[in-house]
């Protein structure tokens, strides 16, 4: 009978590892179609050396451009589409809001739109100038700077191409996601864990573990568990195993 639960407890492992890797695989694909065209650009860009992008919007004209592993990006702002531009344009049409109540009703439209996209940008800056004014930029939906206040006529920034590192090629190869360490159950038993991570998304992993105990007379059990990477290789985290017993466990990965 333990022989028979053993192996139900594996092919639910296996199940689970199955469909997780499969999960997983289709998160990587959605990944990938979900990548930024500014991403792309960057990667045309640095497979055409120095070649140039020009785009335009309400907003601004852009040109990008490689320049020494770095993407130069240049803004020419159009004054009168920034949001402190537009909001004077509202405050003077007003005067006569009846006459101009329909080009209000559309420049309000669009000082909405720049303040959703202000706000959902991750990236903001304040900059304060000797002259006390005050400069307000945000980052777009395609990665390029944009100007929230009326003063600034042009933005140019570099960044890094993005580029693998040896180092990161060289972790990537050698990370084998095996961990060892201790384990205790709600049974109050404790011992040995050693465990074969299946899949990771960002610091989280599904393992497959060998449970041991009772070095006397060895005593073994399968798991499944969930843990959390808390830095320094250390995993912390939670299972089930074939003893029908629920089991948390620290370990270090190799």
């Amino acid at each position: 009978m333990k022989k028979v639960k053993v192996i139900l407890i594996i092919i639910i492992i296996l199940a689970l590892a199955f469909v997780g890797y499969q999960g997983y695989l289709a998160y990587e694909k959605w990944q990938q179609t979900e990548k930024s065209r500014d991403q792309l650009l960057i990667e045309s860009l640095k497979a055409n050396e120095g070649a140039i992008t020009k785009l335009s919007t309400k907003l601004s004209d852009i040109e990008m451009r490689v320049v020494n592993d770095t993407l130069k990006t240049t803004i020419e702002v159009k004054p009168d589409y920034t949001y402190e531009s537009l909001k004077e344009q509202v405050i003077e049409l007003s005067k006569d809001e009846e006459t101009n109540k329909d080009e209000i009703a559309k420049l309000r439209e669009e000082l909405s739109a720049q303040r959703k996209a202000f706000l959902a940008s991750d990236d903001t800056i304040l900059v304060k100038t000797t002259d006390g004014d005050t400069l307000l930029l945000y980052r777009d939906t395609e990665g390029s700077l944009q100007p929230a206040s009326a003063q600034i006529d042009k933005i140019i920034e570099h960044r890094d191409v993005a580029t693998l590192s040896e180092k990161e090629i060289v972790d990537d190869v050698t990370n084998w996601n095996i961990k060892f360490g201790g384990y205790y159950t709600l049974d109050k038993t404790y011992g040995v864990i050693i465990s074969k991570g299946i899949f990771t998304v960002k610091d989280y992993s599904l393992n497959a573990s060998l449970l041991l105990s009772d070095f006397e007379d060895i005593k073994y059990a399968i798991g499944a568990d969930i843990d959390y990477s808390i830095g320094n290789n250390l995993n912390l985290g939670v299972g089930y195993n074939s003893d029908k017993d629920i089991y948390v466990k620290l370990q270090y990965e190799f």
